[in-house]
């Protein structure tokens, strides 16, 4: 074991770095959701293969492109208000990490509606 599970990471992956690194059964669902940027939350690790979560889904890719980043304090379906307007709620639908200033960046959901606004840690209040 080397210490992925229960961490937060980045998976870079394109599909010029290769197809074999992605489970056979995942790689249409890994190359549907575009990974790079996305941040992954790493559940096992089994063999060759490390298991990634990213809202209900689960992927298996081999763990030589996983870079593990700081811890999530929220996951995608938590829901939150705005800090600024809190009586703005919505939905985390989506967690990226911003490479330059190394920071998660979040993305949600207010009566059904993505928002383009990206949000960081201390713009959201769980509920």
């Amino acid at each position: 074991m080397s210490g992925n599970v229960n961490s937060w990471g980045v998976y870079p992956w394109f599909i010029e770095d290769g197809e074999e690194l992605i489970a056979p059964s995942d790689l249409e669902r890994f190359k549907n959701l575009s990974p790079y940027g996305k941040v992954f939350k790493c559940i096992n690790e089994d063999g060759e293969y490390i298991t990634l979560k990213y809202g209900e889904e689960i992927y298996q890719v081999k763990s030589r492109l996983y870079k593990q980043v700081n811890a999530s304090i929220f996951s995608i379906g938590t829901e939150v208000r705005l800090a600024k307007k809190p009586e703005v709620t919505g939905i985390i639908v989506d967690i990226n990490w911003h490479i330059k200033n190394s920071s998660l960046l979040y993305y949600i959901s207010v009566g059904g509606k993505r928002k383009s606004k990206r949000y960081i840690n201390d713009e959201l209040i769980k509920i």
